[in-house]
């Protein structure tokens, strides 16, 4: 059985009894900070399941995405561990209970799958009675096993360990798959954790308790069931093979790496382990990236970018040395493509991205390989030394080099690696950056004690920028508080606000709070799942819970936000039909003075075309064509060729803003009545972000104008510094540009003659060896250029065997070898470069008749060229 058919008849047998069958949710999860992905199928549903949700049925089912990187390192080693996988469940929220779930359960494996009821074994927990008597009217008690708190509790023996809160037994169902897959041990059984035999294929949670601290298990009031049937394991099962990576979820990978790499995937071989990697990790990269996760080195980008270079060195393993996994992009896509859209949709823009993060990879390899190389060579001559956690850190902070890369690499040499010093340099690296934002601390702390009895915010700010509200609530620091006087930084939650909160790019108002002789700045506004925090300071008065406030907007800062996020609207509509309609949104910021707008693009942007996308925006500003907004469902929204920002969720019925018939996107901001309010588009920056990535920044209205006016004031300065019109500044700056060079080119001649002459002098201080006769020198202020000059005047012109010389020029070390043509048989400039390189703690290398070294400290050049001169003894005799 194919595993579309697995997913569409589980989606279909729960559709007729009752469920919801819900879309998958994002692998960014919404409004939940505590984790970086959605990695159950419960995650959309955690509100129903505390029984604060609002959507209108108790019973749901999905095909859930997941992604998951605990258990990485088992990736590819094991038949069954994946990061991104597929989920079939079936949630109940206070309805139906395990009367119902356990028949279900198994009428869906025995009938629907058409699994041997004879091969199917089930666990339940110990202490439920309940489950094991429903199951024993099902199949027979020889076949039922009990299992532990660890075994079967969900979480796992919370009964004695916590976490308070929620929890229940469990229920899994195993297929045996014989006894040829089994440990032979007389108790081996579905809890046996010595062997592959049996194998689970769905897990039934029972929510009914609610821990205490005390670690009593009191009853909740409403009792959930939570279901998780992993597809790839279900589609093993039931296509009889013996691993998820030989089922139709991964052939089309798996053949296509085969295809591009020559190589031959079997079951068993060497490199069994690296193609399952590569397959599991594009499908990972694929769909993070078909989300809205772009590579780079924080959090969940971090996750997309260590993937693909995981992939990138396996290829390498396979032989593969250029971009190559952006190609089996369609490949994932031909597979996954019918049940998620979504990534065929946005195939071209996912490849290209992949294709230029492999492409940015081979550019660190190469500046990070002389650090790691210097290192390595540091740590194999000083006897039980490790690869320091400051260069693994600097690896990974400037060259962005993952650090399990680096450690792999070290295992392969038998080096060691400091990791717990690196460790502690991520620790002070992340508090640095304050990662933790407010929002964060508010979601996992006092936002529990406000939800049960503060309703969220109503907002008002579309139509209104004042208006009366009531305090409900008031943090300061990490916790609530009954008042808070002057002078004391603050969040407030409101009953209902005209203050747009900070989303989709657009950042939050600022204004007053003001009433009963209390007076609020605020600075900032912010949302977590529907709470507007007023972020600012009280200026007078005690604030307290229960006041009546006038809450007030800035005006005009609201209204210069308004044009930029309309004019980054037109812009994106600008961008596309300029560039081509591969343009997709990935970021944006709309502020009061400027706007930036993030765009999937391979190239620099030239001049031409950002003229043209300027004139493009100010041509629709001069139509003046009104901006409106509509609510309509997400398919209708769609027909309209509404465009949308792919990480962000959006629900049945989605908010389209309008600017005439030139601009329809999905968005919640606040926006100008009318397009000629903006007044004036204006482009300052132009840039690179990631791979694939290019950034525009422009201002807009006033701000436009101003810059425009910087601008001019910039030229007419410098037509007053060269006493040039300014309609004759470039052909004048060109004239002096030419005049430039020629006085460069006539410097260098003359250092070049002054290079020629001491190296002539040079050849006096030449020592014998081996009948020949070499020259080593320390020389001041000469560059790189001028040594390689005189090495070919004394080993060419002056016949001398070899000759090394040394420098600091700009504070940098530099030491140049050369060896005579009809010598290189005798003399290896090269392995001298490398030499002395050690002595100066760099690295070095080259051709056999020229090479160089370097290295940061210019007081171990004299070391350098002391190496030198004792290996050209020893290589002449």
């Amino acid at each position: 059985m194919k595993a579309s058919e697995i997913r569409s008849r589980y989606l279909e047998f729960f559709r007729k009894r009752g469920h919801t069958v819900e879309k998958s949710d994002s692998l960014v999860p919404e409004n939940d900070p505590s984790v970086l992905f959605t990695g159950a199928g419960m995650n959309q549903f955690k509100d129903m399941f505390l029984g604060k949700g609002n959507k209108p049925y108790v019973r749901a089912a999905t095909s859930q995405k997941c992604m998951r990187t605990g258990d990485l390192e088992n990736v590819g080693r094991t038949p069954s561990h994946h990061t991104f996988f597929e989920m079939l469940g079936n949630f109940s929220f206070g309805d139906y209970f395990k009367a119902e779930m356990i028949p279900w359960a198994w009428e869906f494996c025995t009938q629907d799958l058409r699994i041997d009821p004879a091969r199917l074994n089930v666990t339940v927990y110990q202490d439920d009675s309940e489950a094991l008597e429903i199951w024993a009217k099902i199949i027979p008690r020889e076949r039922i096993f009990k299992g532990d708190a660890k075994d079967n509790f969900w979480p796992a023996n919370a009964p004695t360990d916590g976490p308070n809160g929620p929890c229940g037994p469990c229920s899994e169902i195993y297929f045996d798959r014989g006894e040829q897959y089994g440990c032979g041990k007389p108790d081996c059984t579905p809890l046996c954790n010595r062997c592959k035999r049996h194998i689970e294929i769905w897990n039934l949670v029972f929510t009914q308790f609610d821990r205490q601290a005390d670690g009593s298990l009191p009853p909740l009031p409403r009792k959930n069931i939570d279901t998780g049937m992993g597809l790839e394991r279900v589609a093993a099962t039931l296509q009889g093979v013996p691993t998820n990576f030989d089922t139709d979820l991964f052939r089309p990978l798996i053949r296509r790496i085969e295809e591009i790499t020559g190589k031959v995937y079997a079951p068993e071989g060497a490199d069994t382990p690296r193609f399952r990697r590569i397959a599991d990790h594009a499908r990972a990269v694929t769909f993070l990236i078909g989300d809205g996760v772009q590579p780079g080195n924080t959090e969940r980008e971090y996750v997309v970018r260590r993937l693909l270079r995981r992939a990138c060195d396996d290829g390498r393993s396979l032989g593969m040395r250029d971009a190559w996994v952006y190609r089996l992009v369609p490949a994932v896509c031909e597979a996954m493509g019918e049940a998620y859209p979504g990534i065929v949709e946005r195939r071209e823009n996912i490849a290209r991205i992949v294709k230029a993060e492999e492409e940015h990879y081979d550019r660190t390899l190469e500046a990070a390989a002389e650090v790691m190389e210097r290192e390595f060579a540091r740590v194999k001559g000083a006897r039980g030394a490790e690869f320091s956690a400051q260069v693994a850190f600097d690896l990974h902070a400037t060259h962005g080099y993952p650090f399990e890369q680096l450690e792999v690499l070290a295992k392969e040499r038998g080096v060691g690696i400091d990791r717990a010093g690196y460790a502690a340099l991520m620790d002070e690296h992340v508090k640095k950056s304050g990662r933790a934002t407010s929002e964060q601390v508010f979601a996992l702390g006092p936002l529990a004690k406000i939800k049960p009895h503060v309703k969220p915010t109503q907002f008002l700010g579309y139509s209104e920028l004042s208006g009366t509200a009531v305090v409900k609530g008031i943090i300061v620091g990490s916790d609530t508080v009954d008042g808070a006087g002057a002078e004391t930084s603050v969040r407030v939650i409101l009953d209902r606000t005209p203050f747009y909160a900070e989303s989709g790019g657009q950042v939050g108002d600022s204004g007053f709070l003001r009433g009963d002789g209390v007076e609020v700045r605020v600075e900032e506004t912010k949302k977590v799942e529907g709470y507007f925090l007023h972020h600012g300071k009280v200026q007078k008065g005690t604030l307290k819970p229960g006041m009546s406030l006038q809450a007030a907007v800035d005006v005009e800062r609201r209204r210069a936000i308004e044009r930029n996020h309309t004019g980054t609207h037109i812009l994106n509509n600008a961008l596309r039909a300029v560039l081509g309609k591969h343009v997709e949104q990935a970021g944006s910021l709309v502020a009061p003075d400027r706007l930036r707008f993030d765009f999937n693009h391979f190239q620099a942007l030239t001049r031409d075309e950002l003229r043209r996308i300027e004139n493009t925006v100010n041509e629709r500003i001069m139509e003046n064509a009104a901006v409106s907004t509509a609510e309509m469902p997400m398919a209708q929204a769609k027909s309209l060729g509404a465009l949308m920002f792919f990480q962000d969720k959006y629900g049945d019925v989605v908010r389209v803003v309008s600017v005439g018939d030139w601009s329809r996107e999905l968005c919640g901001g606040t926006h100008v009545p009318a397009a000629g309010a903006i007044g004036y588009f204006h482009i300052t920056g132009e840039g690179s972000v990631a791979g694939g990535v290019r950034r525009i920044e422009a201002v807009t209205g006033l701000g436009a104008v101003q810059a425009v006016m910087a601008l001019e004031d910039r030229v007419q300065a410098a037509s007053m510094m060269l006493n040039t019109p300014s309609s004759k500044l470039p052909s004048r700056i060109q004239e002096l540009l030419d005049e430039l060079q020629v006085l460069k080119r006539e410097q260098e001649r003359a250092r070049r003659a002054a290079a020629a002459d001491e190296a002539g002098g040079l050849v006096g201080k030449a020592f014998p060896a081996g009948g020949e006769k070499a020259v080593v020198e320390q020389l001041q202020g000469r560059s790189a250029d001028d040594l390689r000059g005189m090495i070919d005047t004394l080993v060419k012109d002056s016949k001398l065997a070899a000759a090394a010389l040394g420098s600091v020029f700009e504070d940098k070390p530099v030491l140049v070898i050369g060896v005579r043509a009809d010598l290189v048989g005798k003399l290896d400039a090269g392995a001298i470069a490398k030499e002395a390189g050690k002595a100066m703690g760099a690295g070095g290398g080259g051709k056999k008749d020229f090479a160089q070294c370097g290295g940061k400290d210019p007081a171990r050049v004299p070391a350098g060229l002391d190496a030198a001169r004792a290996a050209i003894r020893k290589a002449l005799g």
